[in-house]
């Protein structure tokens, strides 16, 4: 009997002894997050950090201050990136092959999910474009819509994955834009080179190599005088990228790769070029940034990164001036582009608040190109906004 009670009791002591030990780490955690200073931006993820919402009546009562705390107490909680790639790899080892929308793919491929459109916003943007369209019927209009790396290399996909049909999603905003804008096929074009490196491992973006195809496209579309233009030749300006997609997911974050840039040969002509940042009230002469290299996003290499509006000149002996209505896929095609235009005014409309009606006016532009990836365009709440503002009676 007395046995069996000297057990009972180091059981009991065993237990208070792991509830101490769970409430003093509890205890050392909560006051470690008390005296954590909150960050701005994560390095790691390449992304703003969610502030401390300020405490209104309105927010308290319609919920929506509960909900921006609790995003932010994930964002700013203390040693954040080490529980993040605990959990990723503990996932892993469970079977798990997706995380915050990337799945992990083969042969090191990190692939963004597809993104279910907004179809009211999505409606509007169409309507605005074609609007848009109509108010300029002597100057040709162009669309590329660029497929994310699901839909070109769903091969790499892990087993079972499901991903929304984005060549469907294509097929629909091609019909609804109608024959007046001409549509660029990006897509058909990647997939003749789906087994080349078209994408990054790590990243979103397409890689210099896939621009490059998209590039021939839009040059037998838009007409550009291509066998008087300059022969390309690669560079490639780093060994050591890893992307946002390592960043969001935690998979592949010891995985590095090159980034490419594409220059005319040496011997071959090309223009000289002036690049104004505009809000920015700053210019350069080099379409890369190679400082961009030693910070964690690399692939603002190409412009510097997203800005509301560039506008490039070129010495090219042509009077074609571009109006390019982009995302950041369009950074590194650009490149390919100043030979045959004069002028290219670059507008990002996730950033821009200006009056894009004057910049057609005032700038003399002879063609408009809209180039956005999938993701971006089914979900972007921006473009019909840019699109209409002042809009031309």
């Amino acid at each position: 009997m007395k046995r069996n009670s000297d057990r009972r009791k180091r059981k009991v002591h065993i237990k208070k002894a792991a509830a101490l030990l769970f409430l003093g780490m509890l205890a050392v955690v909560c006051l470690i997050n008390l005296v954590h200073r909150d960050k701005e931006f994560s390095d790691k993820e390449n992304r703003m950090l969610e502030q401390k919402p300020s405490l209104t009546m309105t927010g308290i009562t319609g919920g929506r201050y509960m909900k921006q705390y609790e995003s932010y107490k994930s964002d700013q909680f203390a040693a954040r990136n080490l529980w993040v790639t605990l959990k990723t790899n503990t996932d892993l080892l469970m079977g798990k092959r997706d995380a915050n929308g990337v799945f992990k793919g083969k042969d090191s491929y990190l692939l963004e999910d597809i993104a279910k459109p907004d179809e009211d916003q999505m409606k509007e943007n169409i309507e605005a474009i074609k609007a848009f369209e109509e108010s300029y019927v002597d100057i040709p209009v162009y669309f590329a819509l660029v497929p994310n790396a699901a839909n070109i290399m769903s091969g790499k996909l892990p087993g079972l994955a499901e991903t929304e049909d984005q060549r469907k999603q294509f097929e629909g905003i091609r019909k609804e834009l109608g024959d007046k804008i001409n549509w660029v096929d990006v897509q058909s074009a990647l997939k003749k080179h789906k087994d080349e490196n078209i994408y990054y491992r790590t990243d979103h973006h397409w890689t210099t190599l896939g621009a490059s195809y998209a590039y021939a496209e839009l040059a037998k579309a838009m007409g550009l005088d291509t066998a008087n233009g300059p022969k390309w030749e690669r560079y490639a300006v780093s060994n050591d990228f890893n992307g946002t997609l390592s960043a969001t997911s935690g998979y592949e974050q010891g995985y590095r790769e090159p980034i490419y840039i594409y220059a005319p040969e040496k011997g071959e002509k090309s223009p000289d070029i002036t690049i104004s940042y505009v809000d920015e009230q700053r210019k350069s002469a080099n379409l890369y940034d190679s400082s961009k290299l030693k910070e964690k996003d690399q692939y603002a290499l190409f412009l510097g990164g997203n800005y509301s509006m560039i506008d490039i000149k070129t010495t090219a002996d042509t009077p074609n001036r571009l109006l390019l209505i982009k995302d950041s896929y369009a950074n590194c095609l650009v490149p390919f582009l100043t030979p045959f235009f004069r002028e290219i005014i670059m507008i990002d409309p996730r950033y821009y608040y200006g009056d894009i009606h004057q910049v057609m006016e005032e700038n003399n532009i002879t063609s408009v190109l809209f180039l956005y990836n999938g993701n971006t365009f089914v979900k972007d709440n921006s473009i019909s906004g840019v699109l209409k503002n002042n809009e031309t009676e």
